[in-house]
C-alpha cells in the first residue's frame, strides 16, 4: 500500500485562524497546488475530526462517493455528509493502516 500525504499549512504552521476561520485562504482554493490530482489518484481519504467538521461547513459534501475515513477517538456524527461514503476509525497510525489494508483499500491512500 502506498500512502500519500497532503498537508496545508501557513508559514506559522497552521491552516486556520484561532477561531477556525479559513479566510486567509484564497477564494476557490487559489492556484493549482496538486490537491485535486491527489484526491483523484487515491482510493481512500483519511481526515481528522476537526477537518471533517470544517468540511461540513462548506455546504455540499465535496468528496462524492470517494471513501473517507474520519480519525477520532470520540463519536462523530457521520450523517451530515448527505450519503457520503464515510466511516470512523481510531487507533495508532500503524493499526489504522493495517485496518484499511485489510478492508480493501487499494494501492494508494490519501491522508489530508
Amino acid at each position: 500500500m502506498r500512502i500519500s500525504v497532503f498537508v496545508g499549512t501557513s508559514v506559522d504552521g497552521f491552516i486556520a485562524r484561532l477561531n477556525g476561520d479559513l479566510d486567509c485562504l484564497p477564494a476557490g482554493g487559489g492556484g493549482r497546488h496538486g490537491y485535486d490530482e491527489l484526491v483523484a489518484s487515491v482510493d481512500v481519504i483519511v481526515i481528522g475530526r476537526n477537518t471533517f467538521e470544517k468540511v461540513l461547513t462548506f455546504g455540499a459534501w465535496p468528496y462524492g462517493n470517494k471513501r473517507v475515513v474520519v480519525l477520532s477517538s470520540r463519536p462523530v456524527d457521520l450523517s451530515a455528509t448527505g450519503g457520503g461514503v464515510v466511516e470512523q476509525l481510531a487507533g495508532p497510525p500503524a493499526e489504522i493502516v493495517s485496518r484499511l489494508a485489510a478492508s480493501g483499500a487499494g494501492e494508494q491512500l490519501g491522508i489530508s
